[in-house]
């Protein structure tokens, strides 16, 4: 290469870099449109520098494809993401590493509901966590989490469980006992493995009594996280047949939840259910009332008068009307 030619690649390199670093701060303001336009500028020096084909251009695709999630365009996105997991197969090593490039396509796959492309895209991360000497066990395990949530909510609770148990394992050794991230492993192993005949009532108490109290220990826990918590805690102990201490978990639930969102949020309906039901079945239908019809209105703002939620409800509201 004469030096010219030298001096200019080393210029456009540098610039090349100066633009990933722009485009870096621009994704972190949320300016998405000014990181967009950064990104495909750098991609360009990266393509005449180091060839369309150079593990460089991983950065840029990656930071471009960020940007195009971010605003919603998810074809322009996925097909960016594409391009550098081929790179990054065909390469030694990437910056992103293939794990982080793939995790982004996985995001992008969610949000246009792919989700058993998802799942093969899961499994694919797992057999290569697999093949690893020394994978890095939090990344690990936050992978089987999401392996294990998607398959619950599609019904295969059976398989999920094993990820599960895995996920509290791996960040009960790397992080202790104690730690936000094991707090939300149990409460998701209790949660979507509460119909699986080797998980017992009694056994998913255990879990949601260790993330209650690792998430009542201050211990980082997210305040939505809490509430869920304490929601399907009392639904633990309604199934065993402690009324008492289910109205008690049901009003904190509902408590932690307002709280965090207000007092007129969709999210409410199932605990204001809950409770309300909790105070009907014990007789007391004067106090189960105003919960209803807070749930009523919430179903209907939510999902219509005529859906099969807010007919329920309004059944339930006249019912102990009928008893107060």
């Amino acid at each position: 290469m004469r030096p010219d030619r030298a001096v200019l690649r080393w210029w456009r390199g540098r610039e090349y870099r100066r633009l990933l670093d722009v485009a870096a701060s621009e994704l972190a303001g949320s300016r998405h449109a000014d990181a967009e336009a950064t990104c495909a500028r750098a991609l360009r020096i990266a393509e005449e520098i180091y060839g369309d084909g150079d593990a460089e251009l991983t950065a840029p695709l990656y930071a471009l494809s960020s940007a195009r999630l971010a605003q919603g365009r998810l074809d322009e996105a996925r097909a960016s993401s594409a391009r550098a997991i081929a790179i990054a197969e065909a390469a030694a090593s990437t910056d992103p590493p293939l794990p982080r490039l793939l995790e982004q396509l996985a995001a992008i796959l969610e949000r246009q509901g792919e989700l058993g492309d998802v799942e093969a895209l899961f499994r694919r991360m797992l057999a290569g966590y697999e093949r690893m000497r020394d994978p890095d066990p939090i990344e690990l395990s936050a992978l089987l989490n999401r392996l294990g949530l998607l398959l619950g909510r599609r019904g295969a609770r059976a398989e999920a469980a094993p990820l599960f148990r895995r996920a509290i394992a791996l960040r009960e050794g790397a992080l202790g006992a104690r730690h936000a991230l094991v707090a939300e492993a149990l409460y998701n192993a209790a949660t979507f493995l509460e119909l699986e005949e080797d998980l017992p009532t009694a056994e998913r108490e255990v879990m949601l009594r260790r993330a209650l109290e690792i998430a009542e220990a201050g211990a980082g826990v997210d305040r939505g996280l809490l509430a869920s918590i304490l929601h399907n805690l009392a639904a633990a102990r309604e199934a065993l047949g402690d009324q008492a201490e289910a109205a008690a978990l049901y009003e904190r639930a509902l408590s932690a939840r307002e709280a965090l969102v207000g007092a007129a949020h969709p999210s409410l309906r199932p605990t204001l259910v809950r409770l309300a039901q909790v105070h009907h079945a014990a007789g007391r239908p004067s106090t189960a009332l105003p919960l209803y019809e807070r749930a009523l209105v919430l179903a209907e703002a939510e999902l219509g008068a005529d859906h099969p939620v807010a007919t329920a409800i309004g059944a339930w509201m006249a019912e102990a009307r009928s008893r107060s």
